[in-house]
């Protein structure tokens, strides 16, 4: 047997129901202007409607690095440092990424991440990686933010001396995140 509620009842449910929906969907659509770090090497993220986001430090990294905001302001992004053995600064070994309240992380082949940039209008990113000095070991990748799925690789053909050879086919997409240098 169905139980009737008045109509008085059923409407403010249905509201609360509305308000509850939106509010969640208002967190996953987030869109970010401001993103720096502050004074103390706290990187504080700033969203539209004024909320701050302060993201954590894992247990080993020691800073945050280079925040940018996607294009369409629907993302924000860093690198994460840590502590290196054979230099005296951090090196950037992660780079994060949130987007529609989803934080990713990419660490692609393991080596430091020395460049990244949002790429199709915040819905993919593009990173260069390679070894501390020496740029030896060149490594790009080129991620979906909506999955984390690797979309594509490139590693650059190098001659017998390690220098990258003149003649290459290069992805647009690395052309792109290299004239941002």
């Amino acid at each position: 047997m169905a139980v009737k509620l008045p109509v008085r009842v059923a409407l403010f449910s249905a509201l609360t129901l509305l308000l509850l929906a939106s509010s969640q969907s208002s967190f996953a659509a987030d869109i970010y202007v401001q993103a720096s770090i502050d004074q103390a090497g706290q990187l504080r993220i700033v969203t539209r409607n004024g909320r701050e986001i302060v993201p954590r430090k894992d247990s080993e990294q020691v800073g945050f690095e280079r925040p940018a905001i996607s294009q369409d302001g629907g993302a924000v992004g860093w690198l994460a440092l840590y502590p290196n053995c054979c230099t005296s600064y951090p090196i950037p070994l992660k780079l994060m990424v949130l987007s529609n309240g989803r934080m990713r992380t990419f660490t692609g082949n393991g080596l430091p991440v020395w460049q990244w940039s949002f790429q199709s209008s915040g819905k993919r990113v593009a990173f260069r990686q390679e070894t501390v000095h020496g740029g030896f070991g060149t490594h790009y990748e080129l991620r979906d933010l909506a999955t984390g799925r690797l979309i594509a690789t490139y590693n650059p053909a190098v001659g017998p001396d390690n220098q990258p050879l003149a003649i290459q086919d290069v992805p647009t997409w690395v052309e792109e995140l290299n004239a941002k240098q």
